[in-house]
């Protein structure tokens, strides 16, 4: 994708093959792969906008751009490096990757609850050490954060400009965000989208950004990137693919997704067709010392000190995952 051929890629996936492990560290058996065969290349100074379905993939694709999830490291290289194996790479700054809502696991509780602390906004954002301070001016500028605010009393979309505003102190490289503008107003992505643009255009960063709302992004991306299932269907530049196509930037990926979604239903029903299920069922399981693929739900049921096993409540802990992590 990249055109600037004299300058080295700032990210490169080569042949992305990812399945979400069991909980011993192995794909179950006859699971298939989240993402696959997913090749990207990009430069310094490529604003890429990535699209798809909820469940493309896009997500798992971000993260494990941020270190977050172990690939092999010639498949996925940011910087030159591996994201998940050179800590580097986060602990500086260079990368950085925005995604989700504050939230932090609490045991028996229920999952994750939302992180709402009564710490003011100057205090979050002043505690960070070693920041330039005209950078953190002009971002809490840009995002129009009052220093006053309290966490656990403000609205999501201004506790989602501080943590905007966080996650942007240190100058990045590479910056990954996924459907982190959700919460903000009109005017706050607007003046974000804009700064973003100027990081890329004045410093050389790279951004991809995912997103389903496209108000304002017609003239943001220098690429595209389109994910269906897991798979790579197209990646090009915009100035190009303007060019082939005189549908505005909302209506061309409605209609990827449209033909997407056709081609889904129709599969389904030729299955029925035939007498199978709709729905491919899928392989939940992992593998054990040599024995069989056995279900397992990979965490704490919500409330309680057991798994939960097809849906079943019992008292089943010798099956847990809690058991396996505690050995």
């Amino acid at each position: 994708m990249a055109e600037n051929g004299s300058s080295k890629p700032t990210i490169e996936i080569d042949g992305l093959r990812f399945t979400y492990p069991g909980i011993d560290g192995h794909p179950p058996p006859g699971s298939k792969p989240l993402i696959e065969n997913f090749n990207l290349t990009l430069n310094a100074g490529d604003r890429c906008l990535l699209v798809g379905s909820n469940g493309a993939g896009k997500t798992t694709i971000l993260k494990i751009l941020g270190g977050k999830h172990m690939v092999e490291p010639h498949m996925v290289r940011v910087l030159g490096r591996s994201a998940f194996h050179d800590t580097g790479l986060t602990s500086s700054g260079e990368l950085s990757y925005l995604g989700g809502e504050w939230r932090r696991d609490v045991a028996f509780a229920g999952f994750e609850v939302p992180i709402q602390m009564d710490i003011s906004a100057e205090k979050m954002l002043f505690g960070v050490a070693g920041i330039d301070p005209q950078r953190r001016e002009e971002l809490i500028k840009v995002l129009d954060i009052d220093l006053s605010w309290r966490m656990h009393k403000v609205s999501d979309g201004q506790r989602r400009r501080v943590q905007i505003c966080m996650g942007l102190l240190k100058p990045f490289k590479v910056l990954l965000l996924d459907e982190i503008t959700v919460d903000l107003d009109v005017l706050a992505r607007a003046d974000l989208l804009k700064f973003l643009r100027k990081e890329c255009e004045e410093r050389g960063a790279t951004i991809i950004y995912a997103t389903h709302i496209f108000d304002g992004l017609e003239n943001w991306p220098s690429h595209i990137v389109y994910v269906a299932h897991g798979k790579l269907h197209l990646a090009m530049p915009m100035g190009k693919l303007k060019a082939e196509n005189n549908l505005s930037l909302m209506r061309m990926v409605e209609s990827w997704l449209r033909k997407e979604r056709d081609e889904v239903r129709r599969i389904r029903k030729e299955r029925k067709a035939q007498g199978l299920p709709e729905f491919e069922k899928s392989v939940e399981g992992t593998r054990v010392a040599g024995g069989p693929a056995r279900p397992l739900n990979n965490g704490w049921a919500g409330g309680r000190m057991h798994a939960t096993i097809a849906g079943r409540d019992e008292n089943l802990f010798h099956s847990s995952s809690n058991r396996v992590l505690r050995n």
